[in-house]
């Protein structure tokens, strides 16, 4: 009976953290940059977003997925000086689309904001 119990026990925590494992704890920032990057690899051009987030005191210059060169909207629904919701994970910068999807970046800079 106490192994049941304690397997049980068990079960229920291991669960529980493997269901809250995936969920971001997002954050009101502001985007306030947006542009591209082209870089070449092994003769191929590769165009990536690079994005702007200012996160409290913190501004967050991120590199995004590849995007194609014919892309018009590159920054899929983000607008420079609109709020957006960020996740901010190790290297990493979750971003919430306009559409509601998770976009995940990668951070190349963090910079400390002077208040005003």
């Amino acid at each position: 009976m106490r192994k049941l119990l304690t397997t049980s026990v068990l079960v229920l925590f291991l669960g529980t953290l493997f269901a809250f494992a995936g969920q971001h704890v997002f954050q009101t920032g502001k985007l306030t940059n947006a542009t591209t990057q082209d870089t070449m690899k092994k003769g191929t051009s590769h165009r990536n977003v690079i994005f702007t987030v200012q996160i409290g005191d913190i501004a967050y210059t991120l590199k995004g997925g590849n995007v194609s060169p014919k892309a018009k909207d590159y920054t899929k629904g983000l607008i420079v000086g609109d709020p957006v919701q960020a996740s901010v994970e190790g290297e990493h910068v979750i971003l919430r689309r306009p559409d509601g999807k998770d976009m995940k970046t990668s951070i190349l800079k963090r910079e400390r904001v002077a208040a005003k």
